[in-house]
């Protein structure tokens, strides 16, 4: 079992722990049928019992839910025990051959029931599920994050970053209009709502131009420590700078081709 979201050594470890629990378990218990096996499906679950339970010996199945793709199935993963219950449960697919083996609801439940040992891997393999999942969900989870920010204000003239030094925050320009300046030479204009000073954030590097407000401004800065996480828990806002930083790219262009053409003969 892993999901298609990146997946931490804790995760993993929970993983590995469950493939060995339902191997002990379904040890205990006689294969309802011979091994088969599945080559390309949507719906694996569609032609078999709903008592059935399926173990996979080798492949990868692919487990949808609400049309998205949560989560992969490996050697040694057990499936179908919520659909055996009448609990909802997703789509389980494959793209390619997949081998089981099928075991009995009602057989599993007798093996695991026959002595204490039994039951408390049952248990174990139930609460380990459980924290797998809950692990996942955290680290999916795209919670509300608000960085502690500061209100900044500037008077026309006054440097909001200064060429050369350390990057420690991040500006957004709530009000106002600033000048991006590298060597004393303007590259560059700064408008309202627009995010600045990222780039040396994710560089690491020194402030590569000043900032300088051409008119009153009212700034918004977070630390780039809570900027990062911000990043981490609201995507959207880096799609936002990458074409911000496009159009950057894209005015430079062009301010460049009219350097040429100007100094041409």
């Amino acid at each position: 079992m892993h999901f298609p979201i990146k997946q931490s050594e804790l995760m993993s470890d929970l993983a590995a722990k469950l493939r060995g629990l339902s191997e002990l378990l379904c040890a205990q218990v006689e294969p309802a049928d011979a091994p088969f096996v599945v080559n390309i499906s949507n719906d694996i679950f569609a032609d078999i019992n709903p008592t059935r339970l399926l173990r996979i010996t080798e492949g990868q199945v692919d487990y949808y839910l609400n049309g998205k793709l949560v989560m992969h199935f490996t050697e040694g993963d057990l499936l179908g025990l919520p659909r055996s219950l009448n609990l909802p449960q997703g789509q389980f697919s494959c793209k390619a051959p997949v081998t089981f083996v099928t075991y009995e609801r009602d057989a599993l439940v007798t093996a695991v029931n026959a002595d204490l040992k039994s039951q408390r891997n049952w248990a174990y393999y139930l609460l380990c599920t459980l924290s797998i999942y809950e692990q996942a969900f955290t680290q999916e989870l795209r919670s509300e994050f608000q960085p502690s920010a500061g209100f900044m204000h500037y008077r026309a003239g006054e440097t909001i970053i200064q060429q050369g030094d350390a990057a420690h925050k991040v500006y957004t320009l709530l009000e106002g209009s600033a000048d991006a300046v590298c060597d004393g030479i303007k590259v560059g204009e700064i408008h309202a709502n627009e995010i600045f000073g990222a780039l040396a954030v994710f560089t690491r590097q020194p402030r590569i131009a000043s900032v300088i407000a051409s008119s009153d401004c009212t700034v918004l800065a977070v630390r780039k420590e809570e900027f990062i996480t911000l990043i981490e828990h609201q995507p959207q806002i880096c799609l936002g700078l990458i074409e911000e930083m496009a159009a950057k790219i894209n005015q430079l262009n062009t301010q460049l081709l009219q350097l040429k053409t100007s100094k041409t003969p």
